[in-house]
This record gives C-alpha cells, structure tokens and sequence, in this order.
C-alpha cells in the first residue's frame, strides 16, 4: 500500500507541476495579445482625436511632374537648377550701348555682315584702297561725299588730321539692322586713338549688297 501511494503522489505531483507550467504560458500569451490589442486601440483613438485640415491643390499631388509641365512663376527666383527644370524659352537679351542701340546682330545676314566687315577692312589699308570698290557704280559720288565729311569731322572734332598711311580704326562694332525691301540699315561705330565715330551704313538688300551712302551721326572724344 505504501509503494502504491507513493506512486500516486509522484503522478499527482507531475500533473500539478503540468497545469502549473500550461497556465503560466496561457496568461503570458494573454497578456501579449492584451498589450497588442490596447495599442491598436490607442493608435484608432488617437486618429479620431486628430483633426484633420482640408486637401490644398490636391489635384496637383496626383498629377506627374516633368520638364514640360513645370512653370514657375514670375515672383520665384530664378536660378540654374529651375532653368534645367522648366521648359520655357526666354528670348536672348542683348546689350546696348548708350545713344548708339542694340547689339543684336540676329538678324544681320551673315553674306551683308561680310561685305561690311571687308569694307572696313578695307578702308583701314592704306590710303583706304579698295574701300571705293564696295560702293553701287550709280552711288560712287556718295563715297567721296563720306571721305570729305570724315577729314573734316576728324580735324574738327579731334584734332588730327585724318591718317591715310596709317590704320585709323583699331575696331569696330556693328549694331542691330534695318532690314526693308530694297535697303539694308546697320549701324557702325569706330574706334580710335582719339575717339569714337558713329555712322549708318545703308546696302543694298539684293544682289551684290553694294553700298549706296553712309552718314556719320556722331563723334565722341576720348
């Protein structure tokens, strides 16, 4: 009888210690799932307790941004970043020189550009040889009538006598055209030791672009 009791007490003991150990991990488990659950639930309350502001340009959140749906606009500052962005084409700006004009040779054809520039050239040589040579058969006169005003603008306006074995322009500048039907106005400017000397130079707009006049408008000291 006592072997059978102390058998019963050793199973008896391992039932208990069973329940024990069952219920131990029953009520952890419970407490986890309790934890989680009562985050989730503070998480909802306190999205209900947020209050929320209306939607601004909510149709530009959904839309794609590229290159060519981006403007900006005027009052934001520009810079190299926004430029590369953006796909608008500002037109060129050109400088201007004060009682002179534009700078903007654009629209200056580059055939009537060097006809003006071996002029210049031209006339630069000694004893400006050749220079008569660009000038209209019909319009010669209108060549000697600019070399008569240029000696005596020279003398009179900076005090030297017109150079005829030296060069007399050290550069010069062309300004925006007037292109019509039949003539071509471009302002020139040279530059010498002594001064500036603005003038209009007007061409034909066909054919051989010859020259038919050119006024002096201007002279500035130095």
């Amino acid at each position: 009888m006592k072997k059978v009791s102390g058998l019963s007490i050793s199973i008896f003991s391992a039932i208990i210690i069973t329940c024990l150990i069952s219920c131990s991990n029953s009520q952890e488990t419970k407490l986890v799932y309790t934890e989680s659950n009562t985050i989730k639930q503070n998480v909802k309350n306190k999205e209900q307790e947020i209050t929320w502001t209306i939607e601004l340009e909510g149709d530009r959140l959904t839309q794609t941004v590229n290159r060519n749906s981006m403007e900006i606009g005027a009052e934001v500052p520009y810079n190299t970043e926004l430029f590369k962005l953006t796909n608008s084409k500002k037109a060129a700006v050109y400088p201007s020189i004060e009682e002179f004009g534009s700078l903007d040779v654009s629209n200056l054809r580059k055939d009537v550009k060097g006809k003006v520039t071996q002029f210049c050239e031209a006339f630069n040589s000694e004893n400006h040889g050749g220079a008569e040579s660009f000038f209209s058969r019909k319009y010669i006169f209108n060549y000697v009538f600019f070399i008569k005003d240029l000696e005596e603008g020279f003398e009179k306006n900076f005090g030297k006598k017109l150079p005829e074995k030296d060069e007399v322009i050290n550069k010069w500048l062309l300004g925006e055209p007037f292109n019509g039907n039949d003539i071509i106005q471009i302002p020139v400017r040279f530059y010498t030791d002594y001064g500036t000397i603005d003038m209009t130079m007007f061409l034909n707009s066909n054919g051989n672009n010859e020259l038919y006049q050119i006024t002096i408008n201007r002279w500035q000291k130095v």
